[in-house]
C-alpha cells in the first residue's frame, strides 16, 4: 500500500479583489464591464511588484493574490485603493468603479501554482463582505498591521461564515488621505492614456 505523502502546507497572507462598475452588483454595459475589468487588470499589475506579491490567478471580477505576510497585503490593498480613487477622478462618472478588498493570513496548499485551503476561503469570504473603498480584514491581520497604521482598524464584529468551522474577528481599514494628489493624478492619466474628460 502506497501512503501519499501530505501536501506541504505554508502560512501565507491571500488577498481577493472585486471590481463593480457602476451600480452595485449590476453590469449594465458589456463593453465597459470589459472596459473597467482590463483597467483592473492593469492597476493590480503594476503595483503587485512594489509589495513583492503574487499574482495567483485572475477571477471574473478581480484577482486572487498572495503575499509574505499581512503587512504587504494590506500594503498594497491600501494603495490599490488610493489608486483607484484617484482613477475615478481623471474618468467620466459613467466609468467609476469601486474595489472590494479582503485580506487574511492563514495555512494554504500549493499545488499547480494554485492556492487552496481554509485561509483561501476565508479572505473570498472577507472580500464579499467588504465595504468599496476600503479594506476588510481578519483578525489576525489587524494585528500585524495595527502600528504600522495612521488609523486603527475598525472592529466590525464577528460572525459565523459559510464554510468556514470557526467565528472570525472582521476589522475595517480605511486608506490613508493622499495629502499631495497631483503627482498621482498625472501617473493615472499616462497609465491609462487619457485625460480627464474622457
Amino acid at each position: 500500500m502506497v501512503v501519499e505523502a501530505p501536501e506541504p502546507r505554508k502560512l501565507s497572507a491571500i488577498l481577493f479583489t472585486g471590481i463593480e462598475g457602476p451600480g452595485r452588483h449590476s453590469w449594465r454595459d458589456d463593453a465597459l464591464q470589459q472596459l473597467l475589468r482590463e483597467e483592473h487588470a492593469l492597476l493590480v499589475r503594476e503595483l503587485l511588484p512594489r509589495h513583492g506579491g503574487r499574482e495567483v490567478k485572475r477571477l471574473e471580477d478581480g484577482f486572487l493574490l498572495e503575499f509574505e505576510n499581512g503587512s504587504s497585503a494590506v500594503g498594497f490593498g491600501l494603495e490599490l485603493q488610493r489608486t483607484l480613487e484617484t482613477r475615478n477622478e481623471v474618468v467620466s462618472a459613467e466609468r467609476r468603479a469601486v474595489l472590494r478588498v479582503g485580506v487574511h493570513v492563514g495555512m494554504v496548499v500549493h499545488r499547480d501554482g494554485d492556492v487552496f485551503g481554509e485561509g483561501v476561503n476565508l479572505a473570498a469570504r472577507i472580500e464579499a463582505l467588504a465595504r468599496p473603498g476600503t479594506l476588510y480584514v481578519s483578525e489576525t491581520v489587524a494585528r500585524q498591521v495595527e502600528s504600522s497604521l495612521a488609523r486603527p482598524p475598525v472592529r466590525l464584529g464577528r460572525g459565523d461564515m459559510k464554510n468556514i468551522r470557526l467565528p472570525v474577528a472582521v476589522y475595517r481599514i480605511d486608506p490613508p488621505e493622499l495629502r499631495n494628489r497631483v503627482p498621482l493624478l498625472s501617473r493615472m492619466r499616462r497609465l491609462l492614456g487619457r485625460g480627464p474628460a474622457n
